[in-house]
C-alpha cells in the first residue's frame, strides 16, 4: 500500500522542553488513521509540524516521497483545532475566499454546507463554535485533497452532524483520500478508523489496526450476583454495576469458566474490551515498565 505521508524520527523541542521525541509513522493511501492520546501528549505538535506551522528540531517529513513544498502542501486539506476566520464576512463569502485561494469552483461549498446544515448567509461573528467548526471542515475539503489532516474535528458538532461528517469522510476515503484524524473521543476512532496510533508524553506507544487491538488477550467479564473476595489468576476487579461484578481477564477463557462454575452464578457474560479500556491497559503496562 502506497505511503502518502512518512514521518521518521520527528523531534520538536521548545528550548530544553520536549514537545515530541522520535515520532515515526506512515499514513497509507486510502486509509483513515486515528491519532489519539491525552491532552498535551503531542498530537497537535506533530500535526502543526507536518503542516509547516512550526519548525521541527530533527527528523524527516515526506509527502508522496517529497520534502514538504508548496506543490505537496496543495494536496493537503487541513482542519486545525482552532479556526481563524474573518468575523465580518458572511459564511458564503468566507468560503468563496478560500475557494479562490485553492482555485476551485463553488459547487462544493453548496453541497457540503447543505449536508452539514450550515447557513451560508450568517456572519462569521454570529456563529456558534460548532458552526465555525463546520466552516473549517468545508474549507479543508473544498479542493478534494489527497491527504486530509483533521485536529479534533467533531468538537462542537451535534450527533446528527457528526454522523453526516463521518459519511463524508468515508466517501473521501472511497475516492482515494488518506485521512489523519486526531481525536480524544475514542468511540469515534473505533467507529471510523482502520488503524490507530497512540501517543503519550511526546512518544508513540504503538500503532496497530483496530481489528488487531480488539483481538488482544484481555476480556471483560460480568458476573452476577455480586461476588466478594474472589481471587482467580488473570482476573482483575474493575467495579460493580447494579447486581453485577465486572472484571478484566487475561488468560485461558475456558479455564476461567471452569473456575467460576464452582460459584453459584446467576449469569456470566464475557465481552471484548472497548478501545478506551484497551488503551488503559497499555498505559498501565507503560507505567509498570517505567
Amino acid at each position: 500500500m502506497e505511503k502518502v505521508l512518512e514521518i521518521t524520527e520527528l523531534k520538536k523541542y521548545y528550548g530544553k522542553a520536549r514537545g515530541v521525541e522520535s515520532v515515526s509513522f506512515d499514513l497509507h493511501q486510502g486509509e483513515i488513521l486515528g491519532f489519539v492520546g491525552p491532552n498535551g501528549a503531542g498530537k497537535s505538535t506533530v500535526i502543526r509540524t507536518i503542516m509547516g506551522l512550526i519548525q521541527k528540531t530533527a527528523g524527516s517529513i515526506k509527502i508522496f516521497g517529497k520534502n514538504p513544498n508548496p506543490e505537496t502542501n496543495a494536496l493537503i486539506g487541513y482542519l486545525p483545532s482552532e479556526i481563524f476566520l474573518y468575523p465580518e464576512l458572511s459564511v458564503y463569502k468566507q468560503l468563496v475566499y478560500f475557494s479562490k485561494i485553492r482555485k476551485v469552483n463553488t459547487d462544493r461549498i453548496l453541497e457540503l454546507s447543505e449536508r452539514l446544515n450550515l447557513d451560508l448567509n450568517r456572519k462569521i461573528r454570529e456563529l456558534s463554535f460548532g458552526n465555525r467548526k463546520k466552516v473549517g471542515i468545508i474549507t479543508a475539503l473544498l479542493h478534494s485533497p489527497k491527504i486530509i489532516i483533521l485536529d479534533e474535528p467533531t468538537s462542537g458538532l451535534d450527533p446528527l452532524i457528526q454522523q453526516e461528517f463521518f459519511a463524508i469522510l468515508e466517501e473521501e476515503k472511497k475516492h482515494g483520500a488518506s485521512i489523519l484524524l486526531s481525536s480524544h473521543v475514542l468511540s469515534e476512532i473505533e467507529k471510523i478508523c482502520n488503524r490507530v496510533l497512540l501517543i503519550k508524553e511526546g512518544e508513540i506507544l504503538f500503532s496497530d489496526s483496530i481489528e488487531n487491538l480488539k483481538k488482544n488477550e484481555y476480556k471483560k467479564v460480568f458476573v452476577s450476583p455480586v461476588l466478594e473476595g474472589v481471587k482467580l489468576e488473570g482476573l482483575e476487579y474493575l467495579g460493580k454495576h447494579n447486581s453485577q461484578t465486572i472484571y478484566s481477564f487475561k488468560g485461558d477463557i475456558n479455564h476461567l469458566v471452569q473456575q467460576l462454575s464452582y460459584y453459584r452464578l446467576q449469569s456470566l457474560r464475557i465481552e471484548d474490551l472497548d478501545l478506551e479500556e484497551i488503551f488503559i491497559h497499555y498505559y498501565r503496562k507503560e507505567k509498570e515498565n517505567d
